[in-house]
């Protein structure tokens, strides 16, 4: 994400960071801020939280920015306490299941909702999704993030048809 972040800062543009945890999330920002000369704001956010992403929207809106740029990264890789052993069928609970959708799906449906809002105002905007090759590719013990990288897909696909008559585009 930081990446994406320094990415548009070297260009000129200013940017706004999202994170789990606001405090790094404000760290990024001044360190972008202080390194590229551009506006830089972090906000913590966690999942399941559709009221702070509104008052991240009316904060960036009160600043009087228009964010035509939604660059979606955060994911819930799915794998428990162990990246190389991940979860296992029979073990993972229907809560950690949910928890990698809510995420990679839910979340960002909320966070793209708000911008979409401003976007069709302005008549322009871009969505872009960092996808994943499991959404073709399956690995194992990690049937959620692979189902949920294959929703990322096919969700992006119904808002370029749902969003392109406003000029919105959307791409993984």
């Amino acid at each position: 994400g930081y990446a994406i972040a320094e990415h548009f800062a070297k260009e000129g543009y200013d940017v706004f960071i999202t994170s789990r945890s606001a405090e790094r999330a404000q760290e990024a920002a001044d360190k972008i801020s202080a390194q590229y000369g551009v506006y830089a704001k972090g906000y913590g956010l966690g999942i399941r939280d559709e009221e702070a992403v509104k008052a991240i929207f009316a904060d960036i809106d009160s600043r009087y920015c228009f964010v035509e740029t939604v660059v979606l990264n955060s994911a819930n890789m799915g794998f428990g306490s162990d990246p190389a052993k991940g979860l296992d069928f029979f073990e993972q609970s229907v809560e950690e299941f949910q928890e990698v959708f809510e995420t990679n799906l839910v979340w960002n449906f909320m966070i793209i909702r708000q911008a979409a809002i401003r976007m069709k105002e302005h008549g322009k905007g871009a969505i872009v999704f960092i996808g994943s090759n499991t959404s073709y590719r399956a690995i194992p013990n990690r049937a959620a993030y692979c189902a949920s990288k294959g929703g990322i897909n096919s969700m992006s696909k119904a808002f370029a048809v749902d969003l392109g008559k406003y000029g919105i585009r959307s791409n993984v």
